[in-house]
């Protein structure tokens, strides 16, 4: 049996229906909520209700799981992330149910650029989460991504998203060069059920990411031109933008863009360009190929 944490999110959610259509046994974490949860479509699949913070619980949803895919993160909680809470409490609390319940083997998604040291709330709370997951005494592999794209993703949606909502001029933070490199979720979720099947959790920290290097300015570019819409991109001191995130956009993710961008677009986040091909034999899919859900 499979858990997984972040079931409903752009990436647990696909992995899950992959992983049914293979036939595995697969079982859903689930926080308890007032709204429906995304669940995957047509497929049968256990549930569990617990939230991070619930030991007990965890320990009750654990039950007769050998592996853990842990992907739940406090990244896209408006309007303030609770990362200490999520991300690092939640990982303890998972590890430690996960030692009680007999728990063979972990992986977990962080993000390239992770560092315990860094200014950067996401940033650090993943290297803390990966320190957790370290001492844990099982096995585990560790995924750290560049930004993931497809459709309904949190990455080219939300460019888009902040080009829609533009008045003919789309600020930016700094002035755009610094390189992004996009992974697709297809080559991604190849990679997790290539961990899962194949058993690599070696103790190891993999960094993925695409076969493509672009700046910040140019993939703003490729998307107006799928979107068949242009704005004129205005530079703008991140400092401005982080304030004016602090005072008039509590609730509002689009426009122009979250405190969360500002934090991933504050740092280079990239790593070699064979990641793909040298640690799972795949050639990455090339970013303006797999663009057609941003058409209008």
């Amino acid at each position: 049996m499979l858990l997984i944490t972040g079931g409903t999110g752009f990436i647990g959610a696909r992995f899950a229906q992959k992983l049914i259509q293979s036939e595995h046994e697969v079982r859903l974490l689930l926080r308890p909520q007032k709204t429906n949860p995304n669940l995957p479509r047509n497929v049968s699949l256990e549930i569990a209700v617990s939230s991070l913070q619930d030991p007990r619980s965890l320990r009750a949803a654990l039950k007769n799981v050998k592996t853990v895919y842990h992907f739940a993160t406090a990244e896209h909680q408006l309007p303030a992330a609770d990362y200490e809470g999520v991300d690092i409490q939640g990982t303890r609390n998972l590890m430690e149910a996960a030692q009680d319940a007999g728990v063979e083997r972990v992986l977990y998604i962080s993000r390239v650029g992770a560092e315990k040291n860094s200014s950067f709330p996401v940033l650090k709370s993943k290297a803390l989460a990966e320190e957790i997951i370290h001492k844990s005494g099982i096995p585990y592999s560790i995924l750290r991504l560049t930004d993931v794209f497809g459709k309904g993703d949190h990455f080219s949606t939300q460019i888009k998203a902040a080009i829609m909502h533009s008045p003919l001029i789309l600020p930016i933070a700094g002035d755009g060069k610094n390189n992004l490199q996009p992974l697709w979720i297809e080559d991604l979720l190849t990679c997790l059920q290539l961990v899962y099947e194949e058993g690599v959790f070696e103790n190891r920290t993999y960094e993925l990411g695409g076969g493509e290097f672009f700046s910040f300015n140019k993939l703003i570019k490729i998307i107006m031109q799928r979107m068949q819409r242009q704005r004129l991109v205005l530079p703008v001191s991140p400092a401005y933008l982080r304030l004016y995130n602090l005072w008039f956009k509590q609730y509002k993710d689009s426009f122009p863009f979250s405190t969360l961008w500002l934090d991933l677009l504050a740092v280079e986040r990239t790593c070699p360009l064979n990641s793909l091909p040298r640690n799972f034999g795949l050639l990455p899919a090339r970013f303006t190929h797999h663009l057609e859900y941003l058409q209008r």
